[in-house]
């Protein structure tokens, strides 16, 4: 009888749990920015997405000033024919992939490790 487990970290694995991580960061993130934006309805796509980027670069510790300056000019606006939650969903998605393109998320190298 085989009792060899298939639950062996695999690339495969760490790809489904990397993309299962970004997923919920984005859900996090959406509804923080969601909370700390007063009435998201009454703004246009581009003070929304700007709107997005400050209420993360407050609440979000790998956000650097520099980049929340980079992404506010950067971010898409979301089609204007999305819903307000729909529309920061992308928003943040958007800001996330940029970050995550940056290695921001990464956690920070300790000096001695390699």
């Amino acid at each position: 009888m085989d009792t060899t487990t298939t639950a062996q970290h695999t690339p495969a694995t760490s790809d489904v749990d990397a993309s299962i991580a970004a997923t919920r960061r984005v859900q996090h993130l959406t509804a923080v920015a969601r909370d700390a934006i007063d009435d998201p309805r009454t703004l246009d796509g581009d003070a929304l997405a700007k709107a997005v980027v400050r209420a993360l670069h407050d609440a979000h510790p790998h956000i650097r000033f520099e980049d929340a300056l980079e992404l506010a000019v950067i971010v898409e606006t979301p089609p204007a024919d999305s819903s307000t939650v729909e529309a920061i969903e992308y928003i943040v998605a958007d800001i996330c992939s940029h970050l995550d393109e940056w290695n921001r998320f990464e956690p920070p190298a300790i000096p001695g490790q390699a």
